[in-house]
């Protein structure tokens, strides 16, 4: 195991990723809870948005959710006639999901408000330095 220390700079950094993580996921969510959605529910929304059609073991990775997770927010936005589910006919082991034309609605009506919000409390706080430097840094943490 690595260190057992932490700096009173690294806890200060530690503790502002969480305050600044959890005061933007709760915005987020009443956010998208106006339109029905859960944050899963939308990242399925946005990811099929940008690839069309995907494998649901490849969005899982993506989106860092449980097979069994996203399959229930699966059913729940097929249930609304948001996304579709087949068989893979090369892979019968494979669920393809793709994005209806209702869902596209549904995020083109959801997306403004969203990157509003993401503009009000994260983007426009800070310089673009600083984005690139958080982007930087963040994305070596999310890394497998």
């Amino acid at each position: 195991m690595g260190d057992q220390t932490i700096s009173r700079a690294e806890l200060s950094a530690y503790f502002a990723l969480r305050a600044a993580g959890d005061r933007l996921q709760r915005a987020v969510a009443t956010q998208l809870k106006e339109h029905d959605l859960t944050d899963v529910q939308f990242t399925v929304l946005a990811q099929l948005h940008d690839a069309g059609e995907l494998r649901m073991s490849d969005l899982a990775d993506v989106i860092v959710a449980s097979k069994n997770g996203l399959t229930y927010q699966a059913a729940q936005l097929e249930r609304r006639g948001l996304i579709a589910r087949r068989s893979s006919e090369s892979d019968a082991r494979s669920v393809l999901i793709r994005l209806e034309p209702a869902g596209a609605e549904l995020l083109a009506e959801v997306f403004p408000g969203h990157i509003a919000l993401v503009r009000e409390l994260f983007l426009d706080r800070l310089t673009a330095k600083e984005i690139g430097t958080i982007a930087s840094g963040l994305s070596k943490v999310a890394a497998d």
